[in-house]
């Protein structure tokens, strides 16, 4: 019995020993909890690196959109087009107004928002006042061309076209409120405003102005003085000149101002008027002036 006890004691024992030596040769695995935890920290590491990554891409995306919006901004900032023409500017002057024509042409530079220079005579701006206030109020400069607008009577000494002048100035002054300093000397200060009439005018603080597109519109049709006055525009323009277009108030320029300012509009010419703080446009006499009867 002591044997068999004793062989059973060994059996067990070497049972024993023997599930520990396999145990301790099995590979060492690694349980769902802990695969599951490791997976996720090597997830987590991926996610980290994937998100770093995209941060970068995000942030170098980010740092060239402020330069594409720049560019896009300068590009809307650029001026239109113009398909080839430039701004140019022309000074539009009608003399011997206010007249029954005066409604045609303000409605006409109305239409097409122009400008003008108004070189008044002091009894046509008594006979027609509504006129006066009319091309004020449109946003036109008014001048004064004297009253007689006869050359032997405005010529006939200095005092007398200083005379003139002060009474066209103090009937538009009564008329419209306005006070004006510029001034059209009758048919142009050449040839017979000479230095003295010149001198007595400054002095009185009169600003004379005369023109260099001479439309001729008092002798010619009206189709021929516009096509007259945009021959010398262009020639003017290209000898780098400022045009100063002398017309006239009157029916037939009238009826057909809207060919000429039509014509300036679609080349790109933009109308202004005579400011009195400009330098005033004189013609020079170089020796051709001379007084009256001598």
């Amino acid at each position: 019995m002591l044997k068999e006890y004793r062989l059973q004691i060994i059996c067990v024992f070497l049972i024993i020993l023997v599930f520990l030596l396999i145990d301790s040769n099995k590979p060492k695995t690694v349980s769902s909890s802990d695969y599951e935890t490791s997976s996720e920290q090597l997830i987590e590491v991926d996610l980290e690196n994937v998100i770093e990554e995209v941060e970068k891409k995000t942030a170098n995306e980010t740092e060239k959109e402020p330069e594409q919006d720049d560019k896009t901004a300068n590009k809307n900032e650029e001026e239109p087009k113009r398909d080839n023409k430039t701004e140019r500017t022309v000074y539009l002057t009608f003399d011997d107004g206010p007249s029954s024509a005066s409604h045609e042409i303000l409605d006409t530079l109305k239409q097409y928002n122009a400008k003008a220079t108004f070189f008044m005579l002091e009894p046509a701006m008594r006979a027609y006042p509504d006129m006066v206030k009319r091309m004020i109020k449109e946003g036109h400069t008014v001048g004064l061309h004297g009253v007689t607008h006869d050359r032997d009577k405005f010529y006939q000494s200095e005092q007398a076209a200083l005379n003139e002048m002060r009474t066209g100035q103090a009937t538009l002054e009564q008329i419209s409120g306005v006070r004006t300093h510029l001034i059209r000397s009758p048919f142009g200060s050449v040839p017979y405003l000479t230095d003295s009439f010149r001198t007595v005018l400054e002095n009185d603080g009169f600003k004379l102005w005369d023109w260099n597109v001479d439309s001729s519109d008092w002798n010619l049709s009206a189709d021929e003085y516009v096509q007259n006055v945009i021959s010398q525009v262009e020639e003017l323009v290209q000898a780098g000149g400022t045009p100063i277009i002398l017309m006239h108030d009157r029916g037939e320029t009238a009826s057909h101002l809207s060919i000429l300012l039509s014509y300036l509009q679609e080349h790109g010419y933009q109308t202004s008027v005579i400011d009195e703080s400009a330098e005033p446009y004189n013609f020079n006499c170089y020796n051709r002036c001379y007084r009256i009867g001598k």
